[in-house]
């Protein structure tokens, strides 16, 4: 397998990392992965690697049959994956926002040119959520999904509980790296309505436009807000929600009040936790960091190696 990788921010970086230091290992398993080509602006001194800033060189390299994008955004990483899969090449991405917006059309040209469209890692960034239900769970008719999947809103909110202001804990994110220099997606929702959006469309096979989600965010919450709620037993967490009522696919995000003898009550920091509720399994949880070079790296990898098995 022969595989060209387009950007090397923080899970670019750690992919690169993880394939090189588990080579030896995973290809006595099941054979060998080898890089071809690497893409990014800044990385371009790492020896052993044939480093491009052109993209187009990796889209036109006859040898590679797998691209990995992980740019992130809609507008280049828009074109490099139809380009992809136009070519024949399997695309592996970890971009929610692109497959929010785009899915259906990529979905098509993965299904028109018969190759695969792998993105566990656009959900949950190292929690298998997304494989669970297109593969263990897939005879259940689901009812309801929820959701905790913005570790940026999660952690805010936990150190608001704590006592810092909305500023205060946004500031602290930000000193933590846990959130970007503009963090509009994630304390308006939209991260977590990316994210809901492809859970749902896994699980009823409905990719809904994008513009008909009702998106509520954390930045209207204020310290006030918060310790009325403690002082009720209750704990604030930013949801996204979905369900699908036999006609109609609804999808939310907002910030909820949740009781002390739910799970989700319990969910803290830059944790995320998606309860799956099935009519033959009933709730099942998937917990863990939703976020990280290293974790979402993981899942980008098992992308990798699906389509190197076949699967």
């Amino acid at each position: 397998m022969k595989i060209g990788i387009i950007g090397l921010g923080t899970v670019g970086a750690s992919v690169l990392k993880i394939l090189s230091g588990e080579k030896e290992r995973k290809n006595k398993e099941i054979g060998d992965i080898e890089i071809i080509k690497i893409c990014d602006r800044k990385n371009n001194d790492l020896v052993g690697y044939d480093f491009t800033d052109d993209y187009k060189e990796v889209l036109n390299d006859h040898r590679i049959d797998t691209v990995v994008e992980l740019i992130g955004g809609v507008g280049a990483a828009y074109e490099i994956s139809k380009k992809t899969l136009n070519s024949k090449k399997n695309l592996v991405t970890a971009n929610k926002h692109l497959l929010a917006i785009h899915g259906k059309e990529l979905f098509s040209l993965a299904e028109k040119n018969c190759v695969k469209l792998q993105y566990e890692a656009s959900v949950g960034g190292g929690i298998p959520i997304l494989s669970p239900i297109k593969e263990n769970l897939f005879v259940n008719d689901f009812k309801s999904i929820r959701g905790i999947l913005n570790g940026t809103c999660n952690y805010m909110l936990s150190k608001m509980e704590e006592g810092l202001t909305y500023s205060e804990a946004l500031e602290d994110a930000k000193l933590k790296g846990y959130a970007e220099a503009d963090p509009t997606f994630d304390i308006k929702g939209i991260d977590t309505a990316h994210k809901i959006s492809i859970l749902a469309h896994l699980a009823w096979g409905e990719l809904k436009e994008f513009s008909e989600i009702s998106i509520v965010g954390i930045d209207k919450l204020t310290k006030d807000d918060i310790e009325v709620a403690k002082s009720q037993g209750l704990r604030y967490k930013l949801l996204g929600e979905a369900n699908f009522d036999g006609k109609e696919l609804n999808i939310r995000v907002a910030p909820v009040t949740i009781k002390n003898d739910e799970l989700f009550y319990s969910v803290n920091g830059v944790y995320n936790a998606v309860e799956l509720d099935g009519n033959y399994t009933g709730k099942t949880i998937f917990y863990g960091e939703g976020a990280g070079g290293d974790a979402t790296a993981t899942a980008v990898i098992s992308d990798i190696y699906k389509i190197k098995l076949g699967e």
